[in-house]
C-alpha cells in the first residue's frame, strides 16, 4: 500500500492539492488551521500554519525534487521563502506563539537532491535563532508524507470532496453483510469521466487517484478476509478503463496502455491471493460446506467463476499459472461432483470459462467427459423431479425449484443453448444423439436460447444488462441428423464472424471472460 499512496502523492499539484493535503494531515493529528491553503492566498512565505498547545508549525509546499533551482532560483525559491518568513513572519508573531516550539518545515512530494545537500545543511545550522526566537527548520519529503498518510490519515478524505461519501460506503460496509457494488462502482465511474481532460498532468493524476481509491478499497478487504470484493473492484477498473482507452481511440498510445497495465498487475495481485486460499480446498485443508444442496452448488460455482475468469486471462499473458489453475478446477470438479446440477441458467457462462482452459491445453476427452456427465445428470434431475437450473439466476427461484412442491414453469434455457454449441464445437455426435429426443420432446415448450453481440453495440456490452439493452437472440433448434444440426449451428456462427471487438483486435480476448464474470454475460463458444 505504501507504494500505491506514493504513487498517487506523486501526482499532486503544489497549489490546492498537495499544501491542502498537508494541512488536512495536521488536521487530523490535533493540529489547528490558521490559514486555509489557496492559489493566490500566500503570506509572507507561509503556504500553510498550524498550531496546538505546545508546538507553532509552518509550511513551504513545494512540488517535486528540491534541485539548485527550486532551492535558491528564483523569488519564488525555497530560500526567499524562508527568508521572507523570517524578515516579516516572524515579527509579527504574538507574544503567546513566540512561546511556541517553533518549526519551519519545507514539504515536499519529492526528495531533496544531493547537489543542495551542503546548502541545506548549512542553512539549518546558520539559521536556529531567528530575533532571538529558536528556529527549528525541517524537510518533509515524499516518504515522510506517505508515512504521516499512512500512519494517521488512511482514510477517505485523500480524494476530492465529491467522492469522499462514495469512499466512506467502499471502506465501511466492506464488513457489513451484503456488499453492494455501487459504493466503489460510483467512485470508479466518476474518476473514469474525469479522463475526457486528457491534458497529461491531469491525466496522470486521475489515474493515480483512481489506481489509489480502488486500491485502498482492495486492501481493506482483503484485511477483513473478503478477496472477492478485491477481485470486483479490480475487475470493473479494467473492464470501465478498457472502455474508456477504446471509445477515445486510445488503445495503441503507450502512455495510456500503461496505466491498463497497472490495473491489470492489481487485478493479478488480488486474483492470486484469492487463488492461493482456494489452494486448501484443492489440498483438503478445507472442506466445502454440506448443509443445504443449494447453498452447496452456489458456492461451488462461484468460486469456479472466479478461478476460472482468472484462468482465462492467465491464458492471454501466456502464463504457466494457467496450467496450475486448471489443475485446481478439475481437482474441485472431481472432488464435488453436485458441478454437474448447475443452480442458474446463466452458470453455462462459467461451464463455458472452464472447458476453454481445457480446450486450451488439448484436455478434449476431458471436455467430453464433463460435458456428458452435465448433461446426463440435468437430463435425470428434469425427468425424475422436475428440477432445472433456475431461469432468472436467483436463489429464491432456484429454492422454490428444489425444495417446494409449487411448479415452476421452464420456458426459456440459455443453459441448453449454449449447450448445443458446445456440443457442436466439439463435434460431439454421440451425445447430441442421446439426448436429442429429451430436448426436442421432454423440453419442446422450453426455447433454447444464445445471444450475439454486434459489432457497433460493443460499448454496450461494458454496462449492466447489456444482454437486455443489445444484441440478437437466437433459437437453436433440434435437428433429426447430427449432421443437419452442425449446419444449422455452422450458418448460424458464420452471420457473426465479422463481428470483431476492440478486445480481439488487440489481442486482449481475456477482457470478454472478466466483463462476463463480473456482470454474469455469457462468454462466446469460440475456443482458441
Amino acid at each position: 500500500m505504501r507504494l500505491i499512496v506514493k504513487e498517487y502523492i506523486s501526482q499532486l499539484k503544489e497549489k490546492d492539492e498537495l499544501d491542502i493535503l498537508i494541512s488536512q494531515i495536521f488536521v487530523q493529528k490535533g493540529y489547528i488551521a490558521d490559514n486555509q491553503p489557496k492559489t493566490g492566498n500566500r503570506q509572507y512565505g507561509v503556504d500553510i500554519q498550524l498550531h496546538n498547545d505546545d508546538e507553532l508549525l509552518m509550511f513551504v509546499v513545494k512540488q517535486g525534487n528540491i534541485d539548485r533551482e527550486i532551492w535558491d532560483g528564483g523569488i519564488n525559491a525555497v530560500r526567499q521563502s524562508l527568508d521572507e518568513i523570517k524578515d516579516v513572519t516572524i515579527k509579527n508573531l504574538t507574544t503567546e506563539e513566540k512561546k511556541k516550539l517553533i518549526k519551519i518545515i519545507v514539504a515536499t512530494n519529492g526528495q531533496k537532491e544531493e547537489s543542495i545537500k551542503f546548502n541545506w545543511n548549512n542553512y539549518v545550522d546558520n539559521n536556529r535563532l531567528w530575533n532571538e526566537i529558536p528556529i527549528i527548520i525541517e524537510f518533509m519529503g515524499i516518504d515522510d508524507i506517505v508515512k504521516e498518510i499512512l500512519d494517521n490519515f488512511f482514510n477517505e478524505y485523500l480524494f476530492d470532496a465529491s467522492l469522499h461519501s462514495a469512499m466512506r460506503k467502499a471502506l465501511y460496509f466492506i464488513g457489513e453483510g451484503e456488499y453492494k457494488r455501487e459504493y466503489y462502482e460510483k467512485i470508479v465511474d466518476s474518476l473514469i469521466a474525469n479522463l475526457k481532460d486528457n491534458k497529461k498532468k491531469k491525466f496522470y493524476k486521475t489515474c493515480a487517484t483512481l489506481y489509489l481509491a480502488s486500491q485502498m478499497i482492495c486492501q481493506y478487504a482483503h484485511d477483513n478476509g473478503n478477496n472477492k470484493i478485491s477481485i470486483m473492484v479490480s475487475e470493473y477498473v479494467v473492464i470501465k478503463y478498457w472502455k474508456y482507452l477504446a471509445q477515445n481511440n486510445m488503445l495503441g498510445k503507450q502512455r495510456y496502455v500503461e496505466w491498463l497495465l497497472k490495473f491489470c498487475k492489481s487485478y493479478e495481485k488480488w486474483n492470486d491471493i484469492y487463488v492461493e486460499k482456494i489452494r486448501k480446498i484443492v489440498d483438503k485443508e478445507v472442506i466445502l460446506p454440506n448443509y443445504n444442496v443449494i447453498e452447496n452448488r452456489v458456492l461451488l460455482y462461484e468460486i469456479l467463476g472466479y478461478i476460472a475468469s482468472y484462468g482465462n486471462y492467465l491464458m492471454g499473458v501466456k502464463s504457466q499459472k494457467a496450467k496450475l489453475v486448471l489443475d485446481m478446477i478439475i481437482c474441485i470438479i472431481n472432488e464435488y461432483p453436485y458441478f454437474e446440477y448447475a443452480p442458474y441458467d446463466s452458470s453455462i457462462g462459467i461451464v463455458i470459462m472452464v472447458c476453454k482452459i481445457m480446450h486450451f491445453y488439448n484436455y478434449v476427452d476431458g471436455i467430453e467427459t464433463l460435458m456428458t456427465n452435465q448433461a446426463y445428470s440435468l437430463v435425470e434431475h428434469y425427468k425424475s423431479q422436475s428440477k432445472f437450473p433456475a431461469q432468472t439466476d436467483s436463489f429464491e427461484e432456484a429454492v422454490k425449484i428444489e425444495e417446494s412442491g409449487e411448479k415452476v414453469n421452464y420456458e426459456v434455457s440459455a443453459f441448453w443453448g449454449y449447450y448445443l454449441l458446445l456440443i457442436e464445437q466439439m463435434s460431439s455426435k454421440e451425445l447430441y444423439e442421446s439426448i436429442k429426443e429429451f430436448l426436442k420432446v421432454d423440453l419442446k415448450n422450453v426455447s433454447k436460447c444464445v445471444w450475439f453481440l454486434k459489432k457497433e453495440e460493443e460499448f454496450l456490452f461494458y454496462e449492466p444488462f447489456a444482454m437486455n439493452m443489445a444484441g440478437e437472440g437466437i433459437e437453436i433448434t433440434i435437428e433429426k441428423t447430427f449432421e443437419e444440426f452442425s449446419a444449422k449451428v455452422q450458418f448460424i456462427m458464420k452471420q457473426y464472424e465479422k463481428d470483431i471487438f476492440s478486445f480481439d483486435e488487440y489481442s486482449f480476448k481475456s477482457l470478454e471472460v472478466i466483463i462476463c464474470h463480473y456482470f454474469g454475460y455469457i462468454p462466446r463458444v469460440k475456443f482458441e
